[in-house]
């Protein structure tokens, strides 16, 4: 089979990289106001994900069958995964209205996702996730969970902004998000897809499902962003035209994070100034 592990692990690191350019590409000339606040109100919905489950009394469950039907070590992992991730939320919120953003209530925003137009590309992603959960093979999922570390890919393209606040602000929050991300989700299914494989047939599959998951999620992430690289430089990236972003330089660019990221926010004038905005 030759050193497939390298090769698929070469494979995730170039997408990654697709979402670390859409990333930098959004932010290298002015854009408007709102085209900034559309990312920001995307990527937010996203992130109350957990919020919504929190609600839903998940926790309750999931303490309830420890030590029972669940481990102690998978109810850990889920409280500092609820807490990452509600500490990601709550930072692009602040972001998003000291930029300019209407008052947030997560509630209303989950609810709106589920039929708004502007939020179509992550549903498409989300509905491929239930198919695999549904009715993919065990080495599907995992290969498909190998995908989700790109989430900390995005922000590495925002780590070192600059010029005004906002850009202070989000550079800052985004080292937090990263290293986050590389805690909880750089490597999820890695292990579990790496142990599963066999012979050459299931590399291929593997390869099948990251090409697809990336791909579905390289296009979502360009339509969260207006659509700031064209189709030919997305095909592009597909093909590997683009240097791998790799572990260690994912937690080289958060390798250091501010201390109390919501005291500086509090403490800068409202609205947040920027180097970023064309109005």
């Amino acid at each position: 089979m030759g050193d497939w592990t390298g090769d698929l692990e070469d494979l995730v690191a170039h997408m990654r990289a697709g979402e670390t350019e859409i990333g930098r590409r959004m932010f290298e000339t002015r854009r408007p106001r709102r085209q900034h606040l559309a990312w920001l109100r995307f990527q937010i919905a996203r992130e109350a994900r957990n919020l919504e489950e929190i609600a839903d009394h998940h926790l309750c469950r999931l303490a309830e069958s420890t030590e029972t039907s669940s481990t102690r070590e998978e109810l850990v992992h889920r409280l500092m995964e609820d807490y990452q991730e509600a500490r990601h939320y709550a930072m692009l919120a602040y972001v998003y209205e000291g930029l300019g953003g209407e008052p947030l209530r997560w509630k209303m925003l989950r609810e709106e996702i589920k039929t708004a137009a502007w939020y179509e590309a992550s549903r498409r992603e989300h509905a491929r996730w239930d198919d695999f959960r549904r009715a993919g093979a065990t080495l599907e999922l995992a290969a498909a969970l190998y995908t989700r570390g790109g989430g900390g890919a995005l922000f590495c393209g925002f780590v070192g902004l600059g010029g005004g606040d906002y850009e202070t602000l989000l550079a800052e929050a985004s080292k937090v998000i990263l290293k986050d991300e590389l805690e909880h989700g750089a490597s999820e299914g890695r292990d579990q897809l790496f142990g599963l494989i066999r012979n050459g047939e299931d590399v291929e599959t593997a390869r099948r499902v990251i090409v697809e998951m990336s791909g579905i999620r390289l296009r979502m992430r360009n339509e969260q962003f207006s659509r700031v690289l064209p189709d030919a430089r997305l095909k592009e990236i597909e093909a590997g035209s683009i240097a791998p972003l790799t572990v260690p330089a994912m937690r080289a660019a958060c390798s250091s994070t501010t201390a109390d990221w919501f005291a500086l926010y509090h403490a800068r004038p409202k609205p947040l100034s920027s180097a970023s905005l064309s109005d």
